[in-house]
């Protein structure tokens, strides 16, 4: 559902983003917001903050990648957070289909292709490891995204799936 309301803008150039478009797009204080203009238009989108721990994502993938050479990327609800083997821009903006798989939270390989990953992809995510990143507070998992016609092997998804659950272990919040 989308939202549109009209707001007035103060004498500093300040305006309220309404409680039901903040809660409907995760902005909370402290949040990171890109203002973008074309032509008379002005649009406010999320953005990912800035190291929250992509580096130690990606020094996951580095070794996973050397054996399996397969594209691999780390995802939230949102967007990208660290790949490998293929172009993904950290802090992409991932499609709704990979969401709502996301958020189902449970494995899934599919050799002709599940979805793509992000808008606009020629690849398509061939298999999902669901992961706990307790400090992003949202669902992630760990992607397979083969070149196109390539399957996967049952050792490329065990290998996936063990380095999916050592990432879960480092990174599980402390009960």
């Amino acid at each position: 559902m989308s939202i549109a309301v009209i707001r007035n803008m103060d004498t500093q150039g300040r305006i309220i983003i309404p409680a039901d478009i903040r809660k409907e797009t995760g902005i909370r204080s402290g949040s990171t917001l890109e203002i973008a203009t074309d032509g008379t238009t002005i649009r406010i989108r999320k953005c990912m903050p800035r190291n929250t721990g992509s580096k130690e994502l990606r020094d996951f993938l580095e070794p996973l990648y050397k054996n399996i050479r397969c594209g691999l990327a780390i995802s939230n609800t949102d967007c990208i957070l660290a790949s490998k083997g293929c172009y993904l821009q950290e802090g992409a903006q991932i499609t709704e289909e990979l969401r709502s798989l996301i958020e189902e939270g449970r494995e899934m390989f599919s050799q002709s292709g599940i979805c793509p990953p992000v808008p606009d992809c020629s690849r398509k995510v061939a298999a999902l490891f669901p992961i706990t990143l307790a400090w992003a507070s949202k669902k992630a998992a760990l992607l397979l995204i083969p070149e196109s016609g390539r399957n996967l092997s049952d050792a490329e998804c065990n290998c996936t799936r063990l380095i999916a659950n050592m990432i879960t272990r480092k990174y599980k919040q402390n009960d």
